[in-house]
């Protein structure tokens, strides 16, 4: 029986044409490409054709449809442009930096949502704090209805002296508005959580370029699951996700083992624009028996104590994540810090006059700097296995979220297999202001087999997102899907995270 729900969600409507949009974004993007030649005699004439043949292919591109995105996004745009020339956002960090070496940062972390959701934190971050090479970072956010979260994470690289990287990190956690959602649903239950996770990486490169890493992790998670204080109508009690065996509103301990292979040959960790990484992972997570839950602290009419599970709750889950940056443009670099823009401009002054002018003139720094467009695309799949069907825990089951990307939609679901496609189109707006345009699909189920476009999801939309070369800001952005909603998202976590 089914005593009430928080969220029962609405069944959407499917569509079918899923493939069109992503089709369309890779055939104007790939055309976009432009053509490189040694200018040699044999080969200059060639590649003038080349280069005229290519202006007329990218004339609706350049002068229809980049304009009609460079005007989507300018309620955006704008206002962070006039921060930049004006210096604003320099001065922010400049003011939020501090050290002598400049490697201690201090920021707010704001979260203006109605209701529950609004935050006010903190995030302190320091490198070489103790040693060299390496990282701490403390975070703290207090919530609108009291609620509160702590992380902290230190790591190390050259650990030992060695080639390998290390990291501890801590995460404790009061939300008393969490919810389970029932697998292949998106029916959530208020379910407060206090819980403690430990965890510990341990990380060496396979080769010598360190572009191929393999990384072992330890985690203890002492999960805290109560029932609801006042959401009476938040309760599950129903056969269909039962509580003994599921582990709801009750205390236990798991210890996931876990192993990753990471291929990352990005050009920049911050803002990357070509280059491939790839993610091989596996976890075994033991998990030790339910303490138990009381009937009467469901509001149950029956007394005494939930029957004890004899399940096996021990599960195996995998994640593959493969993301791929195509870079079309002329620029050498895709950021300049200023330090680096002033020993270019230096280095060019050095020549002559005609030589800085030919350099500098802005038809060509255009070229040069902002001609950078980037094919942004992640497959991403996760999948988990139960030792013994119907027994492990109600935190075991993937989510298929905003941040899964399925950035169009509120809410999420639930399922022990997901897989989504996502492909982002990224363009200058100014230096370091790139306007965006993303198109996304997400798919779950309940068997490794039943993979079914009834259960497909699609959502698109467009924004901007901002960066500092040794730092990301921050990405502002309007998600929809179909014509059922819209959402607004404001984070300073990167895409793809």
């Amino acid at each position: 029986m089914i005593l009430g729900s928080k969220n029962k969600g609405h069944n959407l409507k499917k569509s079918r044409g899923f493939i069109k949009p992503t089709v369309l974004l890779l055939l104007f993007v790939f055309f976009i490409r432009p053509v490189y030649a040694d200018e040699t005699d044999a080969t200059a004439e060639s590649t003038e054709t080349d280069s005229s043949i290519l202006s007329v292919i990218l004339w609706p591109f350049n002068n229809v449809v980049q304009p009609v995105l460079n005007a989507a996004v300018y309620p955006f745009a704008k206002p962070v442009q006039y921060a930049f020339h004006n210096g604003l956002i320099e001065k922010s960090v400049d003011i939020i930096t501090f050290g002598p070496k400049k490697n201690i940062i201090i920021y707010p972390i704001l979260n203006l949502k109605p209701g529950a959701e609004a935050q006010l934190g903190f995030s302190y971050r320091h490198r070489n704090i103790l040693l060299e090479r390496d990282y701490f970072v403390y975070q703290m956010s207090y919530y609108a209805n009291g609620d509160l979260y702590l992380s902290t994470r230190y790591s190390k690289q050259q650990l030992f002296g060695l080639p390998l990287f290390g990291a501890f990190k801590y995460n404790q956690y009061w939300d008393s508005n969490d919810a389970f959602i029932i697998p292949g649903t998106k029916e959530d239950f208020v379910q407060p959580d206090s819980s403690i996770i430990l965890e510990w990486r341990l990380g060496a490169p396979l080769t010598e370029s360190k572009k191929l890493n393999l990384e072992f992790t330890f985690k203890q998670k002492f999960i805290d699951a109560n029932p609801p204080t006042n959401v009476k109508d938040s309760i599950l009690d129903d056969e269909i996700f039962p509580i003994a065996d599921r582990g709801l509103y009750q205390n236990s301990i798991q210890l996931p083992l876990g192993i990753s292979f990471v291929y990352d040959d990005l050009d920049c960790a911050y803002a990357p624009s070509s280059g491939t990484r790839f993610v091989l992972s596996g976890d075994y997570v033991h998990v030790y028996k339910y303490e138990g839950v009381r009937y009467n602290s469901l509001y149950s009419d029956k007394m005494g104590k939930v029957e004890t599970s004899h399940k096996n709750h021990d599960y195996i889950s995998n994640t593959i994540i493969l993301q791929h940056y195509f870079y079309f443009g002329k620029a050498e670099q895709y950021i300049l810090s200023a330090t680096e823009a002033r020993k270019n401009r230096k280095f060019y002054t050095d020549f002559s006059l005609e030589e800085a002018l030919r350099v500098w003139r802005p038809e060509n720094l255009r070229e040069t700097l902002f001609e950078r467009r980037v094919l942004a695309m992640q497959f991403r799949m996760e999948n988990m296995w139960e030792m013994e069907k119907g027994g492990a825990p109600f935190n075991s089951f993937s989510r298929l979220n905003a941040r899964y990307p399925l950035r169009g939609y509120h809410g999420a679901w639930a399922a022990p297999y997901l897989m989504g496609l996502s492909t982002e189109y990224r363009w200058p707006i100014d230096r370091f202001v790139d306007g965006v345009v993303f198109n996304e699909y997400g798919l779950h189920a309940q068997e490794i087999n039943d993979w079914s476009f009834e259960r497909y999801y699609n959502s698109w939309g467009f924004g901007i997102r901002v960066r500092m070369p040794n730092l990301y800001l921050f990405r502002a952005q309007l998600g929809f899907h179909g014509l059922h909603g819209i959402c607004l998202i404001l984070t300073i976590a990167p895409e793809f995270k």
